[in-house]
């Protein structure tokens, strides 16, 4: 414990600032493709996720008493973008007002 006071105390020692590039480069550099590779699994995930809410089927079928009530969730959309098309069928044709 003495000696880990010591060496926070001491102030005898000097940070070269060739080092300090040195070392903030390797870190950036290990940092960037680190980053990438999150965001891309990150994308992955929502993608799997809207594949999943996209097949989820509520249809649903009940007889009480000799009545029949039925749904049937028969929604043919799927999730793809139209080519050349503004994503998730927003509508980018609003005009600008003035704020």
């Amino acid at each position: 414990m003495k000696l880990l006071r010591q060496f926070w105390s001491d102030e005898g020692g000097n940070v070269s600032a060739f080092t300090t590039v040195l070392m903030l480069t390797i870190l950036i550099i290990g940092i960037i493709p680190g980053v990438a590779t999150l965001r891309d699994h990150i994308v992955q995930k929502f993608g799997d996720t809207a594949v999943a809410l996209e097949s989820i089927d509520q249809s649903y079928s009940y007889t009480v008493n000799g009545v029949t009530s039925q749904y049937n969730d028969s929604d043919t959309g799927t999730l793809t973008d139209p080519l050349n098309g503004a994503p998730a069928d927003l509508d980018l044709t609003i005009a600008p007002t003035g704020e």
